[in-house]
């Protein structure tokens, strides 16, 4: 059975030593020695950490900033499992160190984060053009519940995604806009395209892509701070365009489990559940009330992988 969201696994300690040279803002706060004899383990990475660590204690540059959360996100990505609590220490760390929400800090933060990452995918012996974002997908629960920042920030990347992955006109300004916008998005995207030529990975990017947004942005009633600073568009569009999503879903939804029928792929039948958890029934819910924050899942009602 295929793991759908494995591919951040193809990262590793020597693409995240590539990655941190490539991060110039960062080289005084470590040891460079440490790179030149390159990153083998853990230890290694820790002595890393505690320079970024003490580099948050001091007034730091919009750069700076931007390539700490580069780095903690690929760090989170490369740890093993009994020291992910640090790692998410320093990413929350990061993402609270300073409020950079201005639409302009957030277009420069995903623009970086997008060429830092698509960088570090091009490093693996094998890889496709939405790896980078499997690796997003992968810590993403974790920066949206980080800050409003790491909100805003996942939000303009979710939003990349989509429009790359429709081959849409280059975006002007990555940062969210609404859920409507984003629906104009995926509706040019031809289905029998999806069934016929996407793997199973690329089709779970774009339906994880559109749930964290839907989950994130309209059903989520913890926006006040950003409304606050001016954003706009956290909520569900008007009925018309909310049962046209609800539709194509269904379809895309049925179409696949027909072909897990014919060929019975399990991969693709999760993928038919995590449609019917994560869309479908946020949309019909969020017609009457609104779900539960991203990350807090309700039992029975939404499923991830």
């Amino acid at each position: 059975m295929v793991n759908i969201n494995s591919n951040f696994k193809n990262l590793k300690y020597i693409h995240l030593h590539q990655v941190l040279i490539k991060l110039r803002p960062l080289e005084q706060y470590y040891d460079n020695s440490t790179l030149e004899n390159k990153l083998e383990t853990q230890s290694d990475v820790q002595k890393v950490c505690e320079g970024f660590c003490k580099a948050l204690k001091r007034d730091l540059s919009l750069e700076e900033v931007t390539s700490l959360y580069s780095a903690a996100i690929m760090l989170l990505l490369v740890s093993d499992p009994e020291i992910q609590n640090r790692r998410l220490e320093l990413l929350n760390d990061c993402l609270n160190y300073s409020d950079t929400l201005k639409p302009t800090m957030i277009d420069y933060i995903t623009r970086e984060l997008i060429e830092n990452f698509k960088y570090a995918s091009s490093l693996a012996d094998s890889n496709t053009e939405y790896d980078y974002m499997l690796y997003f997908l992968w810590a993403m629960p974790h920066i949206i519940t980080a800050s409003e920042t790491g909100k805003m920030i996942s939000l303009g990347l979710l939003r990349s995604f989509i429009a790359e992955l429709a081959n849409q006109t280059p975006i002007v300004m990555h940062i969210y806009r609404n859920i409507s916008e984003i629906w104009q998005m995926v509706k040019t995207i031809n289905l029998d395209t999806i069934l016929d030529e996407w793997s199973i990975h690329k089709i779970y990017v774009l339906i994880k892509s559109f749930s964290l947004s839907l989950s994130t942005a309209a059903l989520n009633t913890k926006n006040s701070a950003l409304k606050q600073a001016g954003y706009r568009g956290f909520e569900l569009p008007h009925a018309e365009i909310e049962n046209e999503i609800s539709q194509w879903f269904k379809t895309l939804r049925n179409k696949l489990k027909d072909k897990h029928t014919a060929d019975g792929t399990k991969s693709i039948l999760m993928l038919v559940r995590f449609i019917d958890y994560n869309i479908i029934s946020f949309l019909a819910e969020g017609s009457s009330e609104v779900a539960s924050e991203t990350g807090n899942e309700a039992p029975l009602k939404r499923i991830s992988f």
